[in-house]
């Protein structure tokens, strides 16, 4: 599965890389165009309407020529915004000539001055969007004010309306083909980034699948571990020291009391019952026969009356539930008195455990000093409580204030709470 998951990396290069092909295309869409209306100039011009100013038009164009082939060979080196703004100017210059040649067409150059910022606007931030807007809205300004104010003049003072009408109409829809490519364009670059958004969830989704299982796969293994010691400390080393024990009573019992090999036996009998204790301490505190065997809530019991600190139990009846659930639960209380008995010696402790719905809750509660959570740092103890529950996939909440005491609440998905 490993190597269905995309990296980002790949995913941001591939969708870069489609933005700049797609403005690639608007602009050798542009440069075609203004070469089409060379051809239209020269052909309309020279053999029907026969205007010397119309020629004017000629320079204007091949100016936009000019930067739309520079914006070209500037795209892939440069960033996307300064292409655009070439693209733009050469655009711009264009609307102006033929504001002031042809006033009537004055509304078709305002759609000439606005597709630059259309186009440029998925490829810019915010803080650029400003001046870019400020900037095109004073070039519409010029434009309009160019043919208002020239309205029966340019190379055609005594237009008929019957020419007017088809003229504007005519360049309105030759505006259609780069407006819809613009649209078309945005549409993919916004198709692209739902696209891109929706490969990041399934990346992310995928890599939380991988942490839960590499989590419950780490606890497992710990779980596994822990029960493995206590195994061999329960069935080795202390059988070992009991058999040891039974021999220096046996011995024992074959020496004078009173005598120096007497009081030796009696002294080294002491230390090895000392000795199997503590082991039996050491493997109960690693993995407890009693949570296996008889459950969570005998377990809570039996380490709530082993805390140095007075405990109140107040444990619902759940009967079994999941090794892996109760494991993370005892794990938890365990820790959390641990904590209490370190950070709030003197101090009395709840535990609570409840069912409700399908959710079992874990409530570990003392009356200690308490702490600032804001000014809180996470120990190894929190985090190990909580990758222990996220395991399962529960949670972990801890509330504390200072002189109060502190709570620490865990919860735990299950099916039918007893089964």
């Amino acid at each position: 599965m490993a190597t269905e998951a995309l990296s980002v990396s790949t995913i941001v290069a591939a969708a870069s890389k489609l933005d700049t092909s797609a403005i690639r295309r608007f602009l050798e869409l542009d440069r075609l165009g203004a070469l089409g209306g060379v051809l239209l100039v020269i052909v309309g011009n020279g053999f029907f309407l026969q205007r010397d100013g119309l020629w004017l038009v000629l320079p204007a164009i091949a100016v936009l020529v000019a930067a739309l082939s520079l914006a070209l060979r500037l795209l892939d080196n440069r960033p996307v915004l300064v292409p655009l703004a070439l693209a733009a100017t050469g655009n711009w210059f264009v609307a102006m000539v033929v504001a002031f040649l042809l006033p009537v067409l004055w509304p078709v150059m305002v759609l000439t001055v606005l597709m630059p910022l259309v186009l440029a606007t998925p490829y810019i931030t915010r803080k650029q969007l400003i001046p870019v807007l400020v900037v095109t809205a004073l070039i519409t300004g010029v434009v309009g004010t160019i043919g208002l104010l020239n309205d029966d003049g340019g190379v055609f003072p005594d237009m008929e309306d019957e020419f007017e009408l088809a003229l504007v109409v005519c360049a309105l829809m030759a505006q259609i083909a780069p407006i819809a490519l613009i649209v078309w364009q945005n549409n993919q670059h916004q198709q692209r980034s739902l696209d891109l958004a929706a490969a990041l969830n399934n990346e992310l989704r995928y890599s939380e699948q991988q942490l839960d299982a590499s989590r419950r796969r780490v606890v497992l293994a710990a779980d596994t571990e822990r029960r493995r010691i206590e195994r061999d400390l329960h069935d080795g080393a202390q059988q070992r020291l009991v058999a040891i024990g039974i021999w220096l009573r046996l011995l024992q019992g074959q020496v004078d009391d009173d005598s120096e090999v007497g009081d030796a036996l009696t002294s080294v009998v002491g230390e090895v019952e000392g000795a199997i204790e503590e082991i039996r301490e050491l493997a109960h505190g690693i993995y407890p026969p009693v949570l296996q065997t008889r459950g969570l809530g005998p377990a809570l019991s039996t380490v709530s009356r082993r805390s140095p600190l007075p405990v109140e139990t107040e444990l619902a009846d759940i009967g079994r539930l999941d090794e892996p659930l109760e494991t993370a639960l005892y794990f938890v209380a365990l820790e959390a008195l641990t904590n209490a008995a370190k950070h709030a010696p003197g101090s009395s402790v709840r535990i609570s455990l409840a069912a409700a719905g399908q959710r079992i809750t874990l409530t570990v509660v003392d009356d200690g000093p308490g702490f600032d959570v804001a000014a809180y740092q996470r120990s190894h103890g929190s985090y190990h409580m909580a990758d222990r529950l996220a395991a399962v996939g529960g949670d972990l909440s801890m509330e504390s204030t200072p002189g109060v005491g502190t709570s620490v609440v865990a919860q735990v998905p299950v099916g039918e709470p007893g089964t």
